[in-house]
């Protein structure tokens, strides 16, 4: 188990890079279309959709992130007041409901791209395939990391969830 956490976690460090090159791509392309916007007067047609589109991937790729590190919102009013064998369990349900969402997510999202592939953007381009593509990834990357948070629940006591994320901002293992 310790070392499927490994492997989601060293895939997880790269889809991290991934997400801060997009940002600071994203960015650039943004002070960019300002700058021409604004002080030149001509404005670049394709940087605001390639933005757009960065955006989208990092939502998806950053959700993953998110998920992993316990960084999502909940309100854990319910699960703080419950004893910590029926928290954890609580947890676990929790996780393997939003799997059961993540799971159509994918399918629906692998669905889209059959009816988008033949379409391409106005600003760039490319074909509608690669913005849409954001979702199956990103419903994959979900997947794989509420696996490895419910391994994380399992092979470990009562888990609360500022302990995991102090531990892993620290490099800890749990």
């Amino acid at each position: 188990m310790q070392l499927v956490l490994k492997w989601i976690d060293r895939l997880n460090k790269v889809v991290g890079i991934i997400v801060g090159l997009m940002l600071a791509v994203m960015s650039i392309l943004i002070i960019i279309q300002v700058f021409c916007r604004f002080l030149i007067d001509y404005s670049l047609p394709w940087t605001e959709e390639a933005a757009r589109y960065l955006m989208i991937y990092t939502v998806f790729l950053g959700s993953s992130l998110a998920l992993r590190n316990h960084k999502m919102i909940a309100i854990e009013i319910v699960s703080e007041s419950l004893k910590p064998k029926a928290r954890k369990a609580l947890r676990i349900l929790v996780m393997l409901i939003s799997i059961v969402f993540f799971v159509i997510l994918l399918i629906q999202g692998m669905d889209m791209l059959e009816i988008v592939k033949r379409q391409a953007s106005a600003g760039l381009g490319i074909s509608m395939d690669i913005p849409y593509l954001a979702i199956p990834i990103g419903a994959f990357l979900m997947i794989i990391n509420s696996v490895a948070v419910i391994i994380e629940f399992l092979t470990t006591d009562d888990i609360d969830t500022s302990e995991v994320s102090e531990a892993l901002k620290a490099g800890e293992q749990i």
